[in-house]
């Protein structure tokens, strides 16, 4: 009685679940979150996402240690302007633009590439202080929407909705792209939303939908227009291969051309606003003068190349081999995809084909420089190498889905060893052609093992007798998932551990102190507007990471006629590398460039007294105010308007010149001084060419470097200064009566003007320049001139009594007044722009370009209001363009609606009679596997009837 009782209670308790089961199904919470794919868009997500934030916990990456992702080009520069675009977003200030550095800079043309990401906007919810975790943080929200986003794409192209495209979408987001070029940041937007795109393309060419590939081109664009260059490349190709499947007839394929067109223009129009600005602003940048290669050129062997592939290695960061490799899994799986005998041969041919315009144009120097934005880059090689990553894994979820449709064959196992011992054998006949021959490194030996655990779990669910399929496939899909979150977690800590990390704490050095400073000067300054710089670089866009309006820049959208005005000054600066930025410079910079305050966070200065007062210290920082400011815009000569726009011979004479002809004044401030003692040395031989220029040559003894010593003589009333450029030396040292001066002035890279001391008449000083260590021979410039402080003085002062005196300031506006005491031009140290407009009382004048890069315009004699306005060139049309944009997609979409909703088919292809049947496996053999393009779609945007899921769609 009692069995008969519990075995009842048992019945009654199953009928409960069935029934509370099928009401669950029936609820809105399972269709958003199964039916609708929502569930493994979120796990795709997590999964990626939780992987590399473990990796950053193994590497001690703050706030898990004391380490901090910012390397290289992410220390420099991409960090220095995310900290701008979070100040504008706390403070409400314009991306038009910013003050913060390169004497003023277009904000949105340099946003447009380093820091348009919607998701920087999360970094208002982060201290001050964990800045630096907020960029962690979204980088890693990036990588989980890139698996994300291949999840959708995975979802709609292959029909399935299971725990299977997590698996691929995990190693897409985790691929050695990822993994190598993750301290790119600001490239992450675009890849991510990359599958999103192509799911777009997929969607018009099957259905004629076109609105999730417009929106997505168009974020991917607005991100981050590089990368998206690459999209919208790749594109092409993409819609050629989808067209070739699905197209149904010349007309049909005419019909889905237009659409594309159409839908593609929609999407750059939508993302105008940033692009326009972005180009003009790129036409201003030194990348823009490229020269088409004329001779065709390899890069890199095949053999490395694919050899490549292999899991476990370290990807490339800066230089290397292109970053292929996306695991294992999709290796095995890519046998499959060749041999399977139900794929059709032209799905295979798209797919190989776009695999070999992908390597192809890694590989060949024309087609990467076409691919490079007719540009090659600067390091950081393949930059478009995870499209064929996305192509490799699309091709080996296609295998996959075949194998979970129609169970495992013998000759797809088979096709497993095959193509993956081709990778191995690459990697065999790449490591026997060195000297040391073959040998059993860690990636290969763990790449085998995890190879054998992969086909091992398809042998054993093979071997197994599954009574029911989605069963089977659950089990294979948890155990191969199982294999790649391992194998993906030990790249991640490889990927991190490649790219390495720099000190948390001492990134930015005397920070604080800096703040106090600055503090300081903004409580005694009755301007709203001054600059400020410090005397050496911590980074190299220093003026963005301590807050303050400064001249150093470092970025690809650095203006290349500033950057020749700076070297021209004698300023560190190289047109070819997009920089330039400030070192302890001449009163004459210092003044026409607008500085008020100099910062020296080495302590005191030996130097400059003439020139420069302490205002202030902090705990060993100290910081100077300049005795002779400017203000953003004087009055200067009309001489100036002559002023060569070609490097003069030297930057003393080319600072004697701008002086003399702003000021009106024809006297020379600095006058060239004759060597009073040189000291070569023992083991060196130098040989004057012409004044200041030498060559050398060691003799003897070459190892380690050796050192020639120049002495000058003080001049009464006046302040020394050098300039130095050299081949083959690396560091200056100057020294005042043996004090030190200043020391470990680098002159290898960049020439560069330095101050000489103080000394007056009756002291000597002396200029050490070494040699670097086993150079044999090389040359240098050595050139020192004397600043005659009563020139100078005389001329600045000429300069000095007809300023702008601000009244009111902004970041794309100035207002201020100005009193000209005779017909002149205007000096304003701000980068000559279209997008600045200068007004007179109220009227427009035209704007000049002074010196080959400022800004100026002719003021009669006269007190006047002037006032600025800027506005990016382009903005204005590119707004129009997507405020244009996005009505025509509202009322295209309103008309696609209303079609729906008239019950009037779109000009699509009609769906067979079992369009909305579900697909019934068991009428499937192997011989006749899914063809993709075959498959009808449903007629609306909601998931079609037929998708695959685990289970809830078949009966057991």
């Amino acid at each position: 009685m009692n069995k008969n009782q519990t075995k009842a209670n048992k019945s009654m308790t199953l009928k409960k679940a069935q029934r509370n089961l099928k009401k669950f199904r029936k609820s809105g919470f399972y269709r958003v979150m199964y039916e609708k794919g929502v569930f493994y868009f979120l796990l795709s997500f997590i999964i990626p996402a939780v992987i590399m934030t473990l990796a950053f916990k193994k590497n001690g990456i703050h706030p898990f240690g004391d380490n901090q992702m910012l390397v290289v080009d992410l220390w420099h520069q991409y960090f220095p302007f995310f900290k701008v675009v979070r100040e504008k977003l706390m403070s409400g200030g314009s991306f038009l633009y910013s003050w913060s550095n390169g004497l003023g800079t277009n904000f949105l043309s340099l946003i447009s590439y380093y820091a348009a990401s919607p998701l920087n906007w999360i970094s208002v919810f982060f201290k001050d202080e964990n800045i630096r975790d907020a960029l962690t943080f979204i980088l890693i929200a990036k990588i989980g929407f890139s698996g994300a986003f291949f999840s959708c794409f995975l979802r709609y192209t292959f029909k399935r909705r299971d725990i299977s495209i997590c698996i691929f979408s995990t190693l897409f987001a985790l691929c050695s792209y990822m993994l190598g070029y993750y301290w790119n940041v600001m490239w992450f937007d675009t890849v991510a939303l990359f599958p999103l795109v192509m799911m777009g393309v997929v969607a018009i060419c099957r259905e004629k939908k076109w609105l999730t590939f417009t929106i997505a081109l168009a974020v991917s664009l607005a991100a981050n227009y590089y990368i998206a260059y690459f999209t919208c490349i790749f594109t092409v190709f993409m819609f050629a291969a989808m067209l070739i499947l699905n197209a149904k007839g010349f007309k049909d394929a005419l019909i889905k051309l237009w659409i594309m067109a159409r839908s593609a223009v929609l999407g750059i129009a939508l993302a105008g606003f940033m692009l326009l600005p972005a180009y003009f602003g790129l036409q201003m940048t030194y990348s823009v003068n490229n020269t088409f290669p004329t001779e065709m050129t390899w890069y890199e062997s095949w053999t490395d190349i694919f050899a490549n592939l292999i899991s476990y290695s370290e990807p490339a960061m800066k230089e290397g081999l292109p970053n292929f490799a996306c695991g294992m899994l999709a290796i095995i799986l890519f046998g499959v995809f060749l041999f399977s005998g139900g794929i059709k041969i032209r799905e295979k041919i798209s797919v190989l084909l776009g695999l070999a315009i992908i390597a192809v144009s890694c590989n060949m120097n024309i087609l990467n420089y076409i691919w490079h934005g007719f540009h090659f880059t600067n390091m950081i090689p393949y930059r478009f190498a995870f499209i064929f990553s996305f192509i490799l894994l699309a091709a080996a979820y296609r295998a996959y889905d075949v194998i979970l449709t129609n169970g495992i064959k013998i000759y797809q196992i088979i096709a497993m060893f095959a193509f993956t011992w081709v990778v191995f054998y690459l990697n065999y006949a790449k490591a026997a052609a060195t000297d040391d021959g073959f040998k059993m490194t860690e990636p290969i030996k763990n790449s085998l093992i995890i190879t054998g655990a992969f086909i091992l779990i398809f042998i054993a669910v093979k071997v197994y007798p599954f009574t029911n399929k989605n069963v089977r496939n659950a089990v294979l899909s948890i155990c191969i998932g199982a294999a790649v979150i391992t194998e993906c977690s030990s790249n991640a800590v490889i990927g991190v551990k490649k790219v390495g990390s720099s000190s948390y704490n001492g990134y930015l050095t005397r920070y604080d102190e800096a703040q106090i400073l600055l503090d300081k000067a903004r409580e005694n300054e009755t301007t709203p507007f001054f600059r400020t710089e410090m005397t050496k670089t911590w980074t190299l866009n220093d003026s963005s990471l301590y807050g303050y309006y400064g001249l150093s820049q470092f970025s690809s959208a650095a203006n290349v006629s500033v950057t020749r005005f700076a070297r021209k000054l004698g300023l560190y600066a190289s047109e070819a590398g997009n920089r330039y930025y400030y070192r302890i410079s001449t009163p004459i910079v210092n003044s026409m460039l607008g500085f008020r305050y100099i910062i020296s966070k080495d302590g005191a200065l030996n130097s400059e007294e003439m020139a420069l007062s302490e205002f202030a210290n902090e705990n060993g920082v100290y910081m100077y105010s300049n005795n002779y400011p400017l203000s953003i815009g004087f009055m200067a000569d009309k001489g100036i308007l002559e002023m060569p726009e070609n490097a003069l011979s030297d930057p003393f004479a080319y600072q004697n010149t701008l002086f003399r002809l702003a000021s009106g004044i024809d006297k020379d401030c600095f006058t060239p001084q004759p060597v009073a003692l040189a000291d070569y040395g023992e083991n060196i031989t130098v040989n004057k060419q012409s004044y200041g220029k030498y060559t050398f040559s060691r003799t003897g003894d070459t190892k380690g470097s050796a050192s020639v010593y120049y002495t000058y003589d003080g001049v009464a009333g006046s302040y020394l200064y050098g300039y130095s450029s050299a081949y083959g030396c690396s560091k200056i040292d100057v020294t005042c009566d043996n004090n030190i001066v200043d020391s470990n002035i680098a002159i290898d890279d960049y020439p560069i003007v330095f101050p000489m001391g103080n000394g007056q008449e009756g002291t000597q000083t002396t200029v050490e320049i070494k040699t670097k260590e086993d150079q044999a021979s090389g040359n240098y410039d050595l050139k020192v001139y004397a600043l005659n402080q009563e020139v100078f003085e005389s001329e600045y002062s000429s300069l000095a009594d007809e300023q702008l005196e601000i009244t009111e300031f902004s970041d794309t506006k100035i207002v201020g007044n100005v009193n000209a005491l005779k017909d002149g031009v205007m000096f304003f140290s701000i980068p000559y722009e279209k997008g600045w407009s200068v007004f007179v009382d109220g009227e427009k004048v035209e704007s000049i370009k002074l010196a080959g890069a400022m800004l100026g315009a002719e003021i009669p004699s006269g007190s006047h209001e002037i006032t600025l306005k800027y506005v990016p060139e382009g903005f204005a049309a590119g707004t129009a363009a997507s405020a244009g944009s996005l009505v025509i997609c509202g009322v295209i979409a309103c008309l696609d609606r209303r079609r729906r909703k008239n019950g009037v088919p779109e000009e699509a292809e009609k769906p067979s009679p079992a369009a909305n049947e579900p697909v019934k496996m068991t009428d499937l053999k192997d011989s006749d596997e899914k063809d993709l393009s075959n498959i009808p779609a449903a007629a609306d945007n909601t998931d079609a009837p037929d998708e695959k899921t685990d289970g809830s769609n078949e009966k057991s």
